[in-house]
């Protein structure tokens, strides 16, 4: 396993993707969710856009910020570890390396959990660093609103960011499938697309893609209180079944 994850590191640390996704991850989240909320509290903050930055003023700042933070981060994490795993294991056939992968000294599916465990840790690592620089922000921005309601509002959101990328890594099983990233980044938009419809017909707490971004607060507090431990089991265990096909397939992945 050291192997394979030498040469997953050395790979995937030396993309493009992969920094682009990083500076996404990462900066993204705190940007959006604190710079809007301040924005849309300004005195001169009106004009065409006065309506689309009126939900950004009901509360405290802090209240404000954790709830734009649920739907900014859910959606992040999904798109950016989507591209990332999808990038990772759709350039074996993209760059035609997967028949090298052959005469390694590891078994397919060793190197197939070395690419999940990667990107997992760094996508763990980016949403940890983004939810701090949040929280700091916040805290620059506002320090009377930063109560400990909404540092447990921010807590969930990092929690559900978590979760919205394990269910990301899952893409893997479309590139192998589709033998290419382009399938998979398909397979992320509409992804991302049929979440909102599902979400406005009501549904989103029985989706996995939906349900945690809901928990962390992305469809407003009533939606939030409506999610139960069983949808967020439900996401758990979707992202962990994702997870067993994506090496069973890369496993069993053949170059004709």
């Amino acid at each position: 396993m050291r192997t394979a994850l030498a040469l997953q590191i050395a790979t995937f640390s030396r993309s493009l993707t992969a920094r682009l996704a990083t500076a996404l991850l990462i900066a993204f989240p705190p940007l959006m969710s604190v710079g809007m909320v301040v924005i849309a509290r300004e005195a001169d903050a009106g004009g065409p856009s006065a309506a689309k930055l009126a939900p950004y003023r009901e509360g405290t700042v802090g209240e404000a910020v954790a709830a734009l933070a649920g739907q900014v981060v859910s959606v992040v994490a999904l798109i950016g570890v989507g591209f990332a795993i999808a990038w990772l294991v759709g350039r074996e056939w993209a760059d035609r390396t997967l028949g090298s992968l052959f005469a390694l000294p590891v078994s397919r599916a060793e190197i197939a959990r070395a690419k999940l465990l990667v990107v997992g840790a760094w996508a763990g690592a980016c949403v940890t660093l983004a939810m701090v620089l949040t929280a700091g922000a916040l805290a620059l921005a506002d320090t009377a609103s930063f109560t400990g309601d909404v540092a447990a509002q921010l807590a969930k959101v990092w929690l559900a960011g978590l979760l919205m990328a394990a269910l990301a890594l899952g893409f893997a099983w479309v590139a192998v499938r589709f033998r290419g990233y382009l399938g998979a980044a398909g397979a992320i938009i509409g992804v991302t697309a049929a979440s909102q419809v599902l979400a406005m017909l009501g549904v989103g707490a029985w989706v996995p893609f939906i349900a945690p971004a809901m928990w962390a607060g992305a469809g407003g507090p009533e939606e939030a209180a409506a999610i139960g431990p069983a949808s967020l089991v439900g996401a758990t265990g979707f992202a962990a079944l994702a997870a067993w096909a994506s090496v069973r397939a890369f496993a069993r992945a053949r170059l004709d």
